[in-house]
């Protein structure tokens, strides 16, 4: 069984509004999964107005699911024509890098049993996940950017590429120190988007 060395958490935070975006082309991956073909533009603004078109036609919202790190479009069913986007994307500046990290992925389940069943039933209607991470404490600013919206790696192997890619709201900070020791920092967050999983 192969065995990976644990690899470091990077942590990056939008930075100004939003710029606009027009008809952007996307890149079919398979499996009805679109990605903004341009790299530079492939972390969407959670917070403006975003349509996935279908050649000219507007995909609802409730058809689709999107990745807003990677730029990732899940479609429900194959499209007709072309898949474009328009919408914003925003500038990342790197903010800090993890000493450790967690990463906890949970089904969202809802119980469906009925009057008579002995035992309860449960039917999963979604997915979330969060994410702690802990650093040497450096400033304050987890603190001061608390309402900020970040996207996060966490890499399972940084050489390989292999992580995981997310949008995320912050939760939580918390500073810690004993005598003699270094001050050390942990941030949880809230997944925001689809959780989504690279290996290049």
């Amino acid at each position: 069984m192969a065995v990976l060395a644990g690899r470091n958490a990077d942590i990056y935070l939008a930075t100004g509004s939003g710029t606009a975006m027009t008809g952007e082309a996307t890149t079919s991956l398979g499996g009805n999964v679109y990605q903004i073909t341009d790299a530079a533009r492939r972390a969407i603004n959670p917070n403006a107005s975003l349509t996935v078109l279908d050649g000219a036609t507007p995909i609802p919202s409730s058809r689709y699911q999107v990745a807003y790190g990677s730029g990732k479009i899940y479609l429900q069913a194959a499209p007709a024509g072309t898949v474009t986007v328009t919408g914003e994307f925003l500038t990342l500046s790197k903010v800090a890098q993890a000493t450790d990290w967690t990463l906890d992925v949970q089904p969202v389940l809802e119980e469906v049993q009925v009057f008579g069943d002995s035992w309860k039933s449960r039917a999963r209607v979604g997915g979330d996940a969060t994410c702690t991470f802990a650093r040497f404490y450096n400033d304050n600013y987890f603190h001061t950017n608390a309402t900020s919206y970040y996207v996060i790696n966490c890499y399972a192997d940084y050489a390989g590429g292999v992580r995981w890619m997310f949008g995320a709201m912050q939760n939580s900070m918390s500073v810690n120190t004993g005598e003699n020791e270094t001050i050390k920092e942990n941030v949880s967050f809230s997944v925001h988007g689809v959780l989504d999983y690279l290996n290049s």
